[in-house]
């Protein structure tokens, strides 16, 4: 922590700046950056404008990111900055590849949500696979609709779940579908296979997982190589009335090839806590259409996992601000 002077107060080191935030006051990364001798300064920073402008006013040397672009223009922009902390797992909003050549530690917030983003996405796969949404909006209609009048939802123990991607969540998600007696399959190129069987699932390759599941969880990090992975190709070998679910990046489906997939009844269902343009606009087509259950981006959300990523995000940040040069 944060060396202290004669009056016991922590001597002043620097300043943090938040550059972006929509979960509140920074009162909880307060708590961890200040006794440590860190002036916090919040900001509302949408573009890279915004960014660099805010780091000259406030001489901020360390960085805590929602969603303002940290690119290669603004870390050129803002020589003082040391490092920065993206309160979240992904990286896309920050261009790590220039960081790493300026010298910018810039690091993620890993496990704060894992529990709850599985929750999550198995909470949409078995609404999807019983048919929960179409058979409340017909309910609520005013019907009291009966066998054959909408598709038969799905056994669960009848059912294979493909995972594309096997890391923590992956796992999770997992062991949530195997206590429904559901099959598991997984693809992950970084993944041993023998990693995967120990965890529950068989490993096959990326054309086998889309040919022999019911439903696809998508668990694979946004990158220039995942970027449309899940593209015409992969939904077409699906078989008819399948489905698919992403709680990871919405950046990873080619929209039209959903939609085409959708138009076919190739996909039955899909359910999605990621846009491809945050929020959606009120008008799109497929936020009206019954077959798409829509979240607002709000798997990893609970009290408990809201805390663990501001403090923990303030916490890493402070140990590569007070770390020893070298």
């Amino acid at each position: 922590m944060g060396a202290t002077s004669g009056t016991g107060r922590a001597t002043r080191r620097g300043t943090v700046l938040v550059t972006d935030c929509d979960m509140g006051p920074a009162e909880l990364e307060r708590a961890v950056l200040e006794p440590a001798g860190y002036r916090v300064v919040e900001a509302g920073c949408r573009s890279e404008d915004d960014v660099v402008a805010a780091v000259t006013a406030s001489g901020a040397e360390g960085l805590l990111v929602q969603y303002a672009p940290i690119s290669e223009r603004v870390l050129r922009a803002c020589p003082q900055v040391r490092a920065l902390l993206r309160y979240g797992v992904g990286m896309d909003t920050v261009d790590t590849e220039a960081a790493a050549a300026l010298g910018v530690v810039a690091r993620n917030v890993p496990g704060y949500g894992t529990a709850e983003v599985a929750d999550h996405a198995v909470g949409l796969l078995l609404s999807l696979l019983r048919g929960l949404p179409t058979w409340s909006a017909a309910t609520a209609a005013g019907g009291w609709p009966s066998r054959g009048q909408l598709p038969d939802p799905r056994e669960l123990r009848a059912s294979t779940l493909g995972l594309l991607g096997f890391g923590a969540i992956a796992r999770e998600v997992g062991a949530r579908a195997r206590a429904f007696g559901m099959r598991l399959v997984a693809h992950d190129p970084f993944v041993p296979g023998a990693d995967v069987a120990a965890g529950g699932a068989e490993p096959v390759g990326f054309e086998e997982l889309w040919r022999t599941s019911t439903a696809v969880s998508l668990h694979a990090p946004l990158t220039a190589g995942t970027r449309g992975v899940v593209g015409a190709a992969a939904l077409s070998s699906m078989a008819p009335g399948s489905f698919l679910v992403n709680t990871a990046r919405a950046g990873l489906v080619d929209r039209a090839a959903l939609e085409a997939a959708l138009a076919s009844g190739r996909l039955a269902g899909v359910g999605l806590d990621v846009w491809w343009q945050e929020p959606p606009a009120p008008d799109d087509p497929l936020v009206r259409d019954p077959r798409v259950l829509l979240t607002p981006h709000v798997a990893w959300f609970s009290p408990g996992s809201l805390r663990r990523l501001r403090t923990s995000a303030a916490s890493r940040l402070l140990e590569v601000l007070t770390a020893p040069p070298g």
